[in-house]
């Protein structure tokens, strides 16, 4: 099987990795090492398909995949020159270094924004599950004109801001939430809050004890520097 000769080298438009089951990819231009870091991290923020699919977290067999994955990327495209065949000298892979202050920020933001992804996810898929009330109409109708002009309402459907497998559970919920014709007159200018990364036009239907045992204290602390959210207000008036 072909392996990259250095793997601290970019191979033509860049390192890469793709998780097929979630539709991760890995950051653009970023190193092997926070390549496979990154990885790991959106693994470990999927337990549950890191038991089904019996993904490694092991950085050295993660490594191996990522290796795999680029040097199959050079042979389909006639790259040689950056890879080493089972008929060249295979030369050892040179030990991977600390990453630098750079790296460590995007690995640590690529780590989080997984984190965030599936977490909103899972927040509306418990509240659909539960069966809960929603809150009455002129709340929601609130929050929603809120969330409408906040500068944190971001734009473009789901399939810019998450992977297709997110995008397309979270397209499930809002149909789930139309179907019981829970709606606002604001629907169609709510996009994703690029603090939480929630649907807010199903957010804002939500109970705000729930948003609350939903809510980090991370994210928390970044509601709390926008003045007119109306997330961390309804919080911090029940707390």
């Amino acid at each position: 099987m072909a392996q990259l000769k250095n793997r601290q080298m970019q191979i033509p438009n860049g390192l890469r990795f793709l998780q097929p089951e979630t539709g991760w990819q890995s950051p653009r231009q970023a190193s092997f090492d926070v390549i496979v870091r990154a990885l790991i991290a959106h693994r470990r923020s999927r337990p549950d398909l890191v038991q089904k699919h019996n993904w490694s977290l092991d950085y050295d067999m993660v490594a191996a995949e990522v290796d795999a994955f680029n040097a199959r990327l050079c042979e389909r495209h006639g790259w040689l020159n950056y890879i080493n065949t089972p008929n060249t000298e295979m030369l050892p892979p040179p030990k991977s270094k600390a990453p630098s202050l750079q790296e460590r920020k995007l690995l640590d933001a690529a780590a989080g924004r997984a984190k965030k992804i599936w977490t909103g996810v899972r927040t509306i898929s418990d509240f659909i599950a539960s069966g809960a009330p929603t809150v009455d109409q002129k709340l929601a109708e609130q929050r929603a004109a809120i969330c409408a002009a906040c500068p944190h309402n971001g734009k473009g459907d789901f399939t810019s801001w998450f992977t297709a497998p997110a995008a397309g559970a979270i397209k499930r919920q809002i149909e789930a939430m139309q179907e019981r014709k829970i709606t606002t007159s604001q629907d169609d200018k709510l996009g994703t809050c690029d603090i939480c990364y929630c649907a807010m036009r199903v957010k804002v239907h939500f109970p705000i004890e729930f948003i609350a045992a939903h809510t980090s204290g991370e994210v928390m602390d970044e509601f709390r520097k926008v003045p007119h959210c109306w997330v961390h207000k309804e919080i911090d008036a029940v707390e």
